[in-house]
């Protein structure tokens, strides 16, 4: 029985992360075509709705809205409602904390952003390293005190969970890690035991 259940854990283990990716694809295709496939059956003719023209309204509404984002007054607007949600005390906490998570991931490209450092501490009288996340490096644009001119934030974030710490550190105290960001997010996230085929290595003592 024993040897049943490793196989099933196993099994189980391997076919979560490909039946979640099915399943969440599967629910943002459903929501589209059911939120605006019924918005289409009340605004087109009769008979003139083919299943699966919600999924494209999504799918072009998107790509509009990131073409408009371009435009000075759809700008303006988006800013304008960004202020409005700063107002709303719940908004503002829920909506600025989904905007910097994304954003966390959404802006890889900066190179500043993408650069994995470790930072070596003691723990007992033995040395340790935490792996983090080069958030920002000048802070010229934020109030006095929060980080000097040769200082710099670093995200560290915590395993198996949606959070971390972000500590202002010298930027001497770092070092900078030839990693990509994905891959040291997922070694991070996963306690170390992802590799770069997603699979969990054995742990030896």
């Amino acid at each position: 029985m024993k040897r049943l259940g490793t196989i099933m854990f196993r099994g189980l283990v391997a076919m979560l992360p490909a039946v979640l990716t099915i399943y969440i694809l599967f629910w943002l295709v459903r929501s589209a075509e059911t939120v605006l496939g019924g918005m289409l059956k009340v605004l087109l003719p009769a008979g003139w709705y083919i299943p699966g023209m919600g999924l494209l309204a999504g799918v072009a509404a998107t790509f509009l809205f990131g073409l408009g984002l371009n435009a000075f007054m759809v700008r303006r607007l988006i800013d304008l409602g960004e202020k409005i949600a700063d107002q709303i005390p719940l908004i503002k906490t829920l909506y600025g904390s989904l905007k910097d998570f994304i954003g966390f991931f959404a802006n890889q490209h900066d190179s500043q952003f993408s650069q994995v450092v470790s930072i070596e501490l003691e723990f007992g009288g033995k040395p340790m390293r935490l792996i983090g996340f080069v958030t920002r490096s000048d802070f010229s644009s934020l109030p006095d005190g929060i980080g000097e001119e040769d200082e710099i934030a670093v995200y560290l974030p915590l395993s198996y969970q949606i959070g971390g710490y972000t500590i202002i550190v010298p930027r001497s105290s770092v070092k900078p890690l030839n990693i990509s960001t994905h891959r040291a997010m997922g070694f991070v996230v996963t306690g170390g035991m992802a590799t770069d085929k997603g699979h969990a290595d054995k742990a030896t003592p």
